[in-house]
């Protein structure tokens, strides 16, 4: 399955898909049947080994770092960013320990959200080509392909939950 094309994404579609994923996780993981225990589905691990929790801390941990790396871009001549910034935004690191809840990931995701938003907002329009090397690969990124990938991220990952949410439900 083709991931989400962001290629042409610009600023302001950016924070528009920013400021929609807090409503958007929100709206899927709190719409349960009467028989169902919220609580138990949001912590069930799906074959990905990550619960819908685990997508929404993800994505919260992801969009600060990419937040992080839009800084150093717009601030900093010759950066240099980690890879994981741009290999699934972080992909390999661990959950936090212990079960978190659900509205304390949502209200980190809406927090993270809401800042990069507003980061992407004052930026000025000569400055989303500046660019930054990627260690160890040499890929050249610029300030827009950081905003791009958080949306990227987030809105894979949302699929991602969507589809946990249906295997632990069975359906």
């Amino acid at each position: 399955m083709a991931g989400l094309d962001v290629s042409k994404l610009g600023p302001g579609d950016a924070v528009a898909a920013l400021r929609s994923f807090p409503r958007r996780y929100r709206a899927l993981l709190s719409t349960f049947d009467d028989d169902e225990k919220p609580d138990d589905l949001v912590h069930r691990a799906g074959p990905d080994g990550l619960s819908a929790v685990d997508h929404v801390e993800h994505v919260a941990r992801s969009v600060a770092m990419l937040n992080r790396a839009l800084h150093d871009v717009l601030q900093h001549d010759d950066v240099v960013l980690s890879p994981a910034t741009f290999d699934d935004a972080a992909r390999d690191w661990q959950v936090a320990s212990g079960d978190p809840s659900l509205d304390a990931a949502l209200d980190f995701l809406t927090v993270e959200c809401e800042a990069l938003a507003d980061a992407v907002e004052r930026v000025p329009a000569e400055a989303w080509a500046r660019r930054a090397k990627v260690a160890g690969d040499g890929r050249s990124v610029t300030a827009l392909d950081i905003v791009r990938e958080a949306v990227r991220t987030a809105s894979e990952h949302l699929r991602a939950a969507e589809r946990t949410l249906a295997t632990v439900r069975g359906r």
